[in-house]
């Protein structure tokens, strides 16, 4: 295995660098998908997971909205903003998790870590904001970028039990001092060491 770090034009070029097949668990078995980047072509399959999540998933995922427009500009934004989009993708095609991964580190989150004692670093840091559909969630889906930590992106609203355990359970530093995120929703924040 190569340990050439991967950036996001080599990933737009090739997204087979970081494809892998995975093995999702279901209540009806084992269900084989690809972990891959989200590609321009789609579209369809994007609006399709986007309208097919619960009412409850989507208080938690706060996209812009749930639908084809929504697709088509995450579709159309692949290697434009510093975020790289994977999704979790059956055989027969069907988006079922979301990931998305912003390497780009806003002050407001640099300021509030400081708070912490912890110095968030462009070069070396992430954030991470998964979106799984109910009837995926809890597989232990992520991993792989070259970052020594990963940030919970706009962090976990704090009535999210689901998702501060899925964090917690994968080792996630939870820090339960509440926040208002700027786009007026209360949080906590997480970090995860990877090295």
């Amino acid at each position: 295995m190569s340990t050439d770090l991967l950036t996001l034009d080599l990933i737009a070029q090739n997204p087979t660098l970081v494809t892998q097949t995975i093995h999702l668990n279901k209540t009806t078995g084992s269900e084989k998908s690809l972990f891959r980047p989200l590609l321009h072509n789609d579209i369809f399959a994007l609006q399709q997971f986007l309208e097919c999540l619960s009412e409850r998933t989507r208080r938690f995922a706060t996209y812009p909205s749930y639908d084809l427009q929504c697709a088509q500009t995450y579709c159309n934004e692949i290697n434009q903003n510093e975020t790289l989009r994977m999704v979790a993708i059956t055989e027969n095609g069907k988006i079922v998790a979301l990931f998305e991964f912003n390497f780009h580190l806003v002050e407001f989150d640099i300021k509030r870590y400081r708070k912490y004692g912890i110095e968030l670093n462009q070069d070396s840091d992430i954030q991470f904001a998964p979106c799984i559909m109910d009837k995926h969630q809890n597989q232990h889906l992520a991993k792989r970028l070259g970052k020594k930590r990963i940030i919970a992106w706009a962090g976990v609203l704090i009535d999210n039990e689901q998702a501060i355990r899925f964090y917690e359970k994968n080792n996630f530093q939870i820090s339960r001092e509440k926040y208002i995120a700027e786009d007026g929703y209360e949080c906590y924040d997480g970090i995860l060491q990877l090295s």
